[in-house]
């Protein structure tokens, strides 16, 4: 294969602009209960999930069922709520942005609730962080010390979801062990699939070439 890649065709429909900030749900076709729900950048959540699916990376983690219903042809991606603040958000700070992914967790946290029998997310409560002292501010990590909030934890959320995004473009582990000091190949692997899963992904500062999804 001349070390290139094969481009592997989607299996799951999509229904809605991706191109916003907000809340997203996944569920099999025809049915009206959520496997998964999550908010972010809609496109950069799907391009995650999308690049994890196609490789069958779900299969050993929590989110066994959205592998096994995208490999019968029967997952489908929603966007079930749009931010007020979608045509705004690109050029938000990133004090503003955090205020916004604050906020939106707490409408995440409504339908993580109202389809908790159904949905798969290990958390079922969103613990997003604000460092704002406002209304959001009481929201705390989980207890169980996920990511950062771990005391033996040694990397930053910053650089995880910058590993995450690169991950999810097709950089290898070697190729991004060589971009960051003091985090080995293996551990890299595990990113997003056994590791720091509650993340986002962010495209780093140093890239600068336009990412084309599969």
């Amino acid at each position: 294969m001349d070390g290139k890649e094969i481009i592997m065709k989607s299996k799951m429909e999509v229904k809605g602009n991706i191109y916003t900030y907000g809340i997203y749900g996944m569920k099999v076709k025809g049915t009206e209960e959520y496997l998964y729900i999550g908010s972010g950048e809609i496109n950069d959540c799907l391009s995650r999930h999308l690049h994890n699916l196609k490789r069958g990376l779900y299969e050993t983690t929590n989110k066994i069922i959205l592998q096994r219903k995208y490999d019968m042809d029967v997952l489908e991606f929603e966007v079930i709520h749009e931010s007020e603040q979608k045509e705004n958000y690109k050029i938000m700070t990133p004090e503003e942005k955090e205020q916004l992914s604050v906020a939106m967790s707490v409408l995440e946290q409504f339908y993580i609730n109202l389809y908790k029998h159904t949905v798969c997310n290990v958390q079922k409560t969103v613990t997003r962080h604000s460092s704002n002292k406002d209304g959001f501010s009481t929201m705390r990590r989980s207890k169980s010390n996920t990511g950062a909030n771990n005391p033996n934890c040694k990397y930053s959320e910053q650089m995880i979801r910058e590993i995450l995004w690169l991950k999810m473009n097709g950089y290898k582990a070697k190729q991004i062990e060589e971009m960051y000091v003091n985090i080995k190949a293996n551990y890299i692997n595990m990113i997003g699939i056994k590791k720091w899963i509650h993340l986002e992904p962010i495209k780093p500062n140093f890239i600068n070439e336009t990412y084309v999804q599969e």
